[in-house]
């Protein structure tokens, strides 16, 4: 079975979101493109906001895929672990960079956070777990996208196409 094709446009639509966010935060970060690339970056982490919100609805309220494939418990196990962890670390990840980019001179952002607040002390710790998260989320999401290589190239399963909008294998 399948998740909706609602629930599987929100998981792609985070992952085109986080691959802009990572290419901009990259660029400017080493300021490859000049400091209008931290628009970008504002505009895409305030619709991975909007994403994140629909799509935690969409996986609380709405169908969940029967797993009919037989897995080891430690897989069944290690999956959800990794998936609550991406839950958890992407909300986390946005929540610290919507305060730590509400302390921008010119922040290009919906409802930016009082500038004091964002300046001070605790604004610069969640600037510090926003860059500390990445690397978590880069972690997390590779160790997705190698249990999906998994299953499509070792297993030859189905669970990669649970996923996409075809109803084939891989």
């Amino acid at each position: 079975m399948k998740y909706s094709k609602t629930q599987i446009t929100y998981h792609w639509l985070t992952v085109a979101l986080l691959v802009i966010m990572a290419l901009s935060g990259f660029a400017y970060s080493y300021d490859w493109i000049g400091n209008g690339i931290i628009r970008l970056h504002q505009v895409a982490g305030q619709l991975l906001i909007l994403v994140l919100c629909a799509r935690l609805a969409s996986r609380l309220f709405g169908h969940r895929p029967v797993d009919d494939i037989a897995r080891a418990f430690w897989e069944r196990q290690a999956a959800r672990v990794v998936h609550a962890s991406l839950y958890v670390c992407l909300i986390a990840y946005v929540v610290t960079g919507y305060v730590a980019a509400s302390g921008l001179r010119d922040p290009l952002l919906i409802a930016p956070l009082n500038q004091a607040l964002a300046r001070s002390d605790g604004g610069e710790l969640f600037l510090e777990a926003h860059f500390a998260l990445k690397w978590v989320l880069l972690v997390l999401v590779s160790v997705h996208i190698a249990a999906t290589l998994k299953h499509r190239f070792w297993d030859k399963d189905d669970t990669f196409s649970q996923m996409t909008f075809t109803s084939k294998k891989g």
